[in-house]
């Protein structure tokens, strides 16, 4: 039986977003690839460092999700793991209906990962 590594499902997203750095106040579009109700993947140019603070922010059939995140990892291609660590209740709703319109992402055994 295969390891689960997720506390959440995982969708694939194709979903412009805004993503607000806190310490410079700058703000630049980045694509939302991954996204769950924990936190997304994002691409993007200026992503802020790993452990960074930052908001993330999306239109989804005329609503505003808005969540306030944590950079937790960051690589060289312009990908980068967010965590949500503070979303409103109306924008939990959101995005909770938004992922259930979403094909899920398929799972990676942790084999895959471990013995590429």
């Amino acid at each position: 039986m295969v390891n689960e590594r997720r506390k959440v499902p995982r969708y694939i997203a194709d979903v412009n977003a805004v993503l607000m750095h806190h310490e410079s106040g700058t703000s630049q579009n980045v694509q939302v690839e991954v996204l769950s109700v924990q936190g997304c993947c994002v691409r993007g140019t200026g992503i802020p460092e790993t452990g960074r603070k930052c908001r993330l922010s999306f239109r989804w059939q005329g609503n505003e999700i808005q969540t306030e995140a944590r950079v937790v990892w960051k690589d060289a291609h312009g990908l980068a793991g967010l965590r949500f660590t503070s979303t409103d209740q109306e924008s939990v709703d959101n995005l909770r209906a938004l992922c259930a319109n979403l094909r899920l992402q398929p799972l990676t055994p942790w084999t895959a990962i471990e013995n590429p």
